[in-house]
């Protein structure tokens, strides 16, 4: 592919493109045919341009939390299955940042391609080991600094820094043989972070200055007026859940909940226990990960600037009065295992219990879905007389960018064509609304989705329109392709229930026909003893009478009709 004429470039979002989470892109670089006849171009002799892909890279792969469309699944997937046929063209894996909807496949990657690069800057290349690991996986990241070059299938990229709620966020500026794109991973323009580099403006325009040609970005605080204030603006509201409505030193227990990779929030939290006197309890198996991971990339001279002196652990922490204690807790989503859920719940193994007078702090936002979660939450401290600062009043900003900063990103690099990112499809139109308005045409702004593509060439591009895109999702390290009769089975089983027969072989020669096993799991009202007895018989005369298995199912929802909120029926013959 050494014609540039003949390149193209293909960009497919596999994830994160009109839903939120699993955001993961698949860049092929590629040789624009006419007519040929090969297995991923089509008929021949049709004169319309085909291409024969070559080398590809991802940039991110990550997850997205399932909500009730997926009951039992663990996490959702970007479309493997896609990925499955790139094959041994995938040369390489760039990652912008360590969260999870950007990191969290990775290991279901790995074990399909495995030594397959890995490129990340250094704190989110911590992450990333860790993902591995929990998956008995080993995994090599190379680790790029900002600023430095590298060569992968190519293609070459640059990390330029940017702030977010996470250090080592990073955004892509990506050198291909048909013109640059800039990926901006999560961001937002944050001139005074907690922690970490500020979003390098710098370097953003000397892109913009050498000609971008796409500008791929993150959508997800794009109906949000304004400028995101950052972190620092935290500060202010924060340091109020220290002190009481008249200036008072607050006297009692102080937990504070936050989501476990907020390692800006955590900074800031521990400046204000050190303004404050208090000492800084982790709590949640994520929080103390993140902490030590913070230890180990940013050193222990830093650290101890930041956390050394204030944190203490748990058998220190006993040492001190309550009111000189604050505990940083994960579960801000109402996760009922996680510390504010335990806490909520009274757990007896835990430290310490709360108690009336003490004060919960929500400083996270609540991811969409997770509100009557939180909700109970609030009403179980509610009940114990503890104060919960939340909603309006949480001290909190997002890590991501609003319309401003968006608009300040667009001025800074000036695409030629602009792409958004991240986000459902009310975000994605507001964010090419903004591109709009900052002067670019109707053909400029390309309205991506995922399982479509762009095709890109030396001053061209053009829209590709796919089959909609799989998404698997996983139990544990199991994966299967997204699983919609399947998932909406779990659905009807986590509504109304299962109803199970169990059908042996019948000697119908003789006229007699063994007993059916029937058992109706959860369904609501329950069977009574004659309601079983009778379905038995009637399911024994069925298949005395020769009646398939889908008669038989028949002859159930017949019975069972209005009964039930729709349940399940299973049934396994025995043969």
């Amino acid at each position: 592919m050494n014609n540039h004429d003949n390149t193209r470039v293909r960009l497919t979002p596999l994830g994160g493109v009109g839903q939120f989470g699993r955001n993961c892109l698949l860049i092929e670089v590629c040789e624009a045919v006419v007519g040929a006849n090969s297995a991923n171009n089509g008929k021949s002799g049709s004169g319309e341009e085909q291409l024969i892909a070559g080398d590809a890279v991802l940039i991110d792969c990550g997850i997205r939390f399932p909500g009730p469309e997926l009951p039992g699944f663990d996490a959702a997937l970007p479309d493997l299955e896609r990925l499955a046929a790139v094959g041994d063209r995938l040369k390489g894996l760039i990652v912008t940042h360590g969260h999870e909807d950007h990191i969290g496949a990775i290991p279901f990657v790995l074990r399909d391609h495995p030594g397959l690069p890995v490129y990340a800057t250094d704190f989110t290349a911590r992450f990333i080991e860790r993902r591995c690991r929990r998956h008995n996986l080993d995994v090599d990241v190379t680790i790029l600094p900002f600023g430095q070059t590298q060569h992968i299938a190519g293609l070459s990229f640059v990390y330029a820094a940017v702030s977010h709620s996470i250090p080592g966020a990073a955004c892509v500026i990506l050198d291909t043989p048909v013109g640059r794109l800039v990926h901006s991973g999560d961001f937002r323009v944050d001139e005074d972070p907690i922690l970490g580099p500020p979003t390098d403006m710098a370097a953003l325009t000397v892109a913009g200055d050498e000609g971008v040609d796409i500008l791929l970005a993150d959508s997800t605080g794009a109906t949000v007026p304004g400028r995101n204030p950052g972190e620092r603006s935290v500060e202010g509201p924060l340091n109020q859940c220290f002190l009481n409505d008249d200036g008072d030193p607050f006297k009692g227990l102080l937990v504070v909940g936050l989501f476990a990779s907020h390692l800006q929030r955590l900074a800031l939290l521990a400046e204000l226990c050190r303004r404050h006197g208090r000492k800084l309890l982790l709590m949640g198996r994520g929080l103390e990960e993140t902490f030590a991971l913070t230890r180990s990339v940013v050193g222990e001279e830093a650290g101890a600037a930041f956390f050394a002196d204030v944190v203490v652990d748990e058998r220190t922490s006993r040492n001190f009065p309550r009111e000189r204690l604050c505990i940083a807790a994960t579960g801000s989503q109402g996760e009922a295992r996680a510390t504010l859920g335990r806490l909520a719940n009274r757990d007896g193994h835990l430290p310490f219990a709360l108690q009336m007078g003490d004060r919960v702090v929500f400083s996270a936002r609540v991811i969409p879905g997770n509100e009557l979660s939180v909700q109970r939450l609030k009403d179980a401290y509610a009940e114990i007389g503890v104060d919960v600062v939340a909603g309006r009043n949480a001290p909190h900003v997002s890590g991501h960018g609003s319309a401003e900063d968006m608009s300040a990103l667009m001025l800074a690099t000036r695409p030629t064509k602009f792409v958004a990112l991240h986000g459902a499809p009310g975000h994605l139109v507001a964010h090419g609304g903004l591109a709009h308005a900052l002067g670019l045409a109707n053909d400029q702004v390309l309205a991506l989705r995922d399982g479509h593509s762009i095709i890109m060439g030396r001053g061209t591009t053009r829209h590709l329109e796919a089959a909609t895109a799989h998404e698997p999702a996983s139990v544990g390290d199991d994966v299967c392709d997204f699983p919609r009769g399947l998932a909406a089975s779990r659905r009807r089983m986590h509504e109304a229930g299962i109803i199970y027969t169990r059908i042996p072989t019948v000697d119908v020669g003789e006229g007699r026909a063994s007993e059916i096993e029937f058992v109706a799991h959860g369904v609501f009202p329950a069977l009574s003893t004659a309601e079983e007895h009778g379905l038995r018989q009637a399911l024994t005369s069925r298949l005395a009478n020769g009646n398939d298995d889908e008669e038989i199912l028949r002859g159930l929802r017949r019975a069972l009709k209005g009964r039930f909120r729709y349940p399940e029926f299973v049934l396994h013959r025995l043969d």
